[in-house]
């Protein structure tokens, strides 16, 4: 039998296949008892009552003492709404977390590489070279990527003109997550729109004027880190070693959690 649409939207919420029965039984219901629930869900009451226990846990149901007679009464839509807020909230506290331990994670892995690579980019096409690398990289990767970036929209748009309009190198693949750190400018709001068109995840925050504008712009993704000189004379670096890319990686984690 085809899942009804409440069915589907309770299980994307992470309930299993008993406790919808149960949860949706009780809205029919409105306040039961637990032998009228195992009625109505086809559930045997010795489980109705474990379950309906753990639904009161998460705050999906409520109990209702009458006439020394348990009775159980369900949220309406607006505490689903609310229950989903909760678990929203827990998953952005977690994710920070996870950010936080992300070299320790890192750190698990057994390392693969014993030495360090450096490449060196001159002028402008250089710069366009590394913007390049950073794309074809993600773009062949199987794996889950995050491109992690601390730059002046200001500095690289005087650098390279109509950067802004090349979508190849703002977008970033599905499978990519990207946080910018970005200094504050009147660009930003355009370039928040280019990413929102793209089809990966996009994070960023934003560095205050007063603390000043980054010297350099720095981008990390996988186990290579580059460093980009957009002054008179633009240059730049790719460096390949975890070591270095673990690190940057910890730097960034917080300069993202205070600002």
């Amino acid at each position: 039998m085809e899942a009804s649409i409440p069915e589907l939207l309770l299980q994307d919420l992470g309930l299993a296949d008993k406790e919808i029965k149960i949860l949706l039984s009780l809205m029919r219901l409105g306040s039961a008892s637990v032998t009228q629930i195992a009625l109505e869900s086809g559930i045997t009451r010795t489980h109705v009552y474990d379950i309906a226990e753990q639904l009161k846990e998460k705050g999906l149901v409520s109990e209702i003492g009458e006439q020394g007679v348990r009775r159980y009464e369900a949220v309406d839509y607006y505490g689903l709404l609310a229950y989903l807020s909760r678990k929203q909230k827990k998953l952005q506290l977690l994710e920070k977390h996870f950010n936080r331990a992300a070299p320790i994670f890192q750190a698990l892995r057994p390392s693969k590489r014993s030495t360090t690579s450096i490449r060196f980019f001159e002028g402008v096409e250089g710069v366009h070279a590394i913007y390049n690398t950073i794309r074809n990289d993600l773009k062949t990767s199987k794996e889950a990527q995050e491109l992690l970036t601390i730059f002046s929209l200001e500095r690289i748009e005087s650098s390279i003109p109509r950067w802004l309009n090349n979508e190849e190198y703002i977008q970033v693949p599905a499978h990519v997550k990207k946080r910018d750190i970005l200094y504050d400018s009147k660009r930003v709001q355009s370039y928040v729109q280019c990413m929102q068109r793209g089809s990966g995840e996009h994070e960023y925050k934003i560095w205050p004027k007063q603390k000043g504008e980054f010297a350099i712009d720095t981008l990390c993704w996988g186990h290579k880190l580059s460093y980009i000189d957009l002054t008179a004379n633009p240059s730049g670096v790719i460096i390949e070693n975890d070591a270095v890319v673990d690190t940057f990686r910890m730097w960034f984690e917080e300069m993202w959690g205070h600002l």
